[in-house]
Order: structure tokens, then C-alpha cells, then sequence
């Protein structure tokens, strides 16, 4: 016994010491944890506000995207039905022609030579442009080849003349070269 207490009230009063304490240790780290729950959600709950803008951007994207594909769809549908149209019409002209004409055949034939005329004509058009252009292009360094020859005599007149005897006292001479060669250099250009 301690004072007016036994040992028994002493082990009582610890163990209820104990217990106030661990549970005030436990609150405080319940508080903690709270906190810490609280702006990891906070930052969760941003990140999946910024994945749904994301979503919701790429989503009307892929609907823009799709609406274009749904009118150039729309339009190929028209172009299509549009040439089978046509084509059964030329196919309807061609025999009411036949039926009501007795040289049909005759008529026939010659509207599909005129076709294929016309599509060789366009062909033969692109090939000529092609050879035009070609053409253009093999002349050019053609008549660089032949100045280049010019100029290479020109020096090698200048060499021939430099090599006699007083060629450096008649500048009349080197002046026409001069002059010569720079009018070829600007034919050149």
C-alpha cells in the first residue's frame, strides 16, 4: 500500500493513464492520416477533373472528326449515285438511238472513237508538256557547255599571247579579251 492507495489502485490508475494516452496517440495520428487522405483526394480530384477536360476535348474532336467523315461519306454517296445515274442514262440514250436509228451502230461507234480520241488527245497533251519542259531543261546546260568551251579558248588564246615576246605591252589586246570574255560571262548568266 502506498498511502491511502494499494498497489491494485496504482495498477488500476496506470493501466487508465495508459489508455487515455494511447488513445489521445491515436487520435492525433488518426488526425494526421485525415489530413493526409484529405489532399491526396484533393489532388485526385483534380487530376480527374483534368483527365475529364482531356477526355472531353479529345471526345468532341473525334465527333468533329466524325461529322467530317459523315459529310465527305455523304458527298462520295452523291458523286457515286451521281455517275451511275449518268451512266445509266447514256446506257438508256444508247438504245432508244439504236431502236430509233438505222445506222445506231454507225453513231455508237464513232461517239466511242470521239471518246477515246479525246482521252488519247489529253494524253498526248501531257506528254508534250512533259518533252516541252524536257526540252528546256537539256538546252540549258547545252549552251553552258558551249560558253564554257568558248571561254577555256579565250584563255587559252591569253596563254598563247602572254607567251610571245611584247603581248605585255599591247594592252589593246588583253582589253578586247577582257571585254570579250565578259560579255560571254554575261550571256552565261
Amino acid at each position: 500500500m502506498i498511502g491511502d492507495y494499494s498497489i491494485m489502485d496504482w495498477v488500476t490508475l496506470g493501466g487508465i493513464l495508459t489508455t487515455i494516452a494511447s488513445l489521445v496517440g491515436i487520435a492525433i495520428k488518426l488526425a494526421r492520416d485525415n489530413s493526409g487522405l484529405k489532399a491526396e483526394m484533393k489532388a485526385l480530384s483534380k487530376e480527374r477533373e483534368m483527365e475529364h477536360d482531356s477526355l472531353s476535348k479529345e471526345h468532341d474532336s473525334l465527333s468533329n472528326e466524325h461529322d467530317g467523315l459523315s459529310k465527305e461519306h455523304a458527298s462520295i454517296k452523291e458523286d457515286t449515285r451521281y455517275i451511275s445515274d449518268e451512266m445509266k442514262y447514256e446506257k438508256m440514250a444508247r438504245e432508244n438511238l439504236y431502236k430509233n436509228s438505222s445506222r445506231a451502230k454507225e453513231i455508237l461507234e464513232t461517239m466511242d472513237l470521239m471518246k477515246e480520241v479525246v482521252l488519247q488527245n489529253s494524253r498526248l497533251h501531257k506528254e508534250v508538256t512533259r518533252l516541252t519542259v524536257a526540252n528546256q531543261e537539256l538546252s540549258k546546260p547545252k549552251q553552258n557547255n558551249e560558253l564554257d568551251k568558248v571561254l577555256r579558248i579565250l584563255g587559252r588564246i591569253e596563254g598563247q599571247l602572254a607567251s610571245l615576246e611584247g603581248y605585255r605591252g599591247t594592252e589593246e589586246v588583253q582589253v578586247v579579251l577582257k571585254r570579250v570574255e565578259s560579255e560571254l560571262l554575261e550571256l552565261n548568266n
